[in-house]
């Protein structure tokens, strides 16, 4: 019986020893799974939101300061997007590119941005600067299709668009209406009442400001008078959404050359005005060029009397922070505007008529001219695309 016992005892002994056997292979590989699940260090540059903050225009969320990496290394980074509109996530937002709709109107459209190189190793930043979406600009075009369209007016007072196919090509042109010859000064605000649509504006003689709303097909709504007293500026033009509210402004230079931004109150009226300039001596044209830049600064620009083109820069914040000499050569000119993307690429252009009634166009060079090492140089062309343009009264 005692053998039996210690025998048995003997026997059971390896069984009930099995586990603790295997338990010290099996530490390593525990310890090696919980290094795998530690979170590693991700490290990324603050990145940017650009873009055009227009109702239609294009953002991007665009890496800023230094390329993402993680400590230790190792592994491919891979990139996520979550795109806001007033602090709520937007659905099916989740490219890096966002292009706003008629519903992001004065809301403020923000990117978060998330690096990761595996599923516990990763970084979430909010890209600098989250915008306000501003009403439709003058580049969305006047009949619906959101592509450049120049009005003309003829010497019989009619009123003409010449529409293009964004790409660069023209189609039919098409008569507005007549009796426009009693307007002074025209020129298109983009969507100035807030209702969607791009509108025409006109001063008369007697300095009364008239506001025709378009219908967003081709065609007007009303026509309302939106001032008076407008006789002494020298230049009444677009600003665009100058001071980031949402809506569209106005910019006119006195007698006193004082730059004056009249800021729009999105139905149609303003707010105080103020000024924002002075010194414009002989600076005539004056237009809204948009987000030339590609980045999301607006742009005014005015012509010099020796001819030069000076862009105005503003962070939207309701003040210039900036100029500089775009072209020269334009003093012979009989006119300088723009009127947004004639050739398709995505990019702000402009364009001249000279005295024998050619129509020039130049293609800007959107925020590429940041990494083409020659930052003066803001145009990659130009091409003469119209002839017979000389004989109309005004081109806006």
């Amino acid at each position: 019986m005692l053998t039996t016992s210690v025998l048995a005892g003997t026997l059971a002994t390896p069984v009930a020893a099995g586990p603790a056997i295997a338990a010290p292979s099996a530490a390593p590989a525990q310890a090696a799974s919980l290094v795998a699940a530690s979170p590693r260090q991700v490290f990324m540059g603050q990145p940017q939101l650009s873009g055009d903050p227009t109702v239609g225009g294009l953002l991007s969320a665009e890496l800023g300061g230094y390329a993402p990496f993680v400590v230790p290394a190792g592994g491919t980074p891979v990139f996520s997007y979550t795109w806001t509109r007033d602090g709520q996530s937007i659905p099916g937002a989740t490219g890096s590119t966002y292009r706003a709709t008629a519903g992001d109107l004065g809301r403020v459209i923000a990117v978060l941005v998330t690096v990761s190189y595996d599923a516990e190793s990763r970084l979430t930043l909010q890209a600098d600067y989250p915008l306000r979406i501003a009403a439709k600009p003058r580049a969305r075009g006047f009949n619906g299709d959101d592509t450049l369209d120049i009005f003309a007016r003829d010497a019989a007072g009619r009123l003409l668009l010449y529409p293009t196919d964004g790409r660069g090509n023209w189609r039919p042109p098409q008569v507005l209406g007549t009796g426009w010859n009693v307007f002074n000064i025209l020129f298109s605000p983009g969507d100035f009442d807030g209702d969607g649509t791009v509108d025409v504006i006109g001063r008369d003689a007697q300095g009364r400001l008239f506001l025709y709303q378009g219908n967003g097909t081709g065609g007007w709504k009303e026509a309302l008078q939106i001032g008076q007293g407008w006789q002494d500026f020298k230049t009444v033009s677009a600003a665009g959404d100058f001071n980031g509210d949402g809506s569209n402004d106005l910019i006119v230079v006195d007698r006193w050359h004082q730059a004056i931004l009249y800021p729009g109150n999105g139905r149609g009226g303003f707010l105080q005005p103020y000024g924002v300039d002075t010194y414009w001596i002989n600076r005539d044209p004056v237009f809204a060029i948009g987000h030339f830049g590609g980045k999301n600064k607006l742009g005014v620009v005015s012509r010099t009397i020796y001819g030069d083109l000076v862009l105005h820069t503003s962070s939207r914040n309701g003040w210039f922070d900036g100029t500089e000499h775009i072209g020269t050569g334009f003093g012979g000119m009989t006119t300088v505007s723009s009127a947004g993307d004639f050739n398709g690429d995505g990019k702000i252009d402009a364009y001249s008529i000279n005295a024998a009634g050619q129509l020039t166009m130049y293609y800007g060079n959107g925020s590429d001219y940041l990494t083409s090492g020659r930052p003066d140089i803001r145009w990659y062309g130009q091409s003469v695309v119209g002839w017979g343009w000389g004989g109309f009264t005004a081109v806006f």
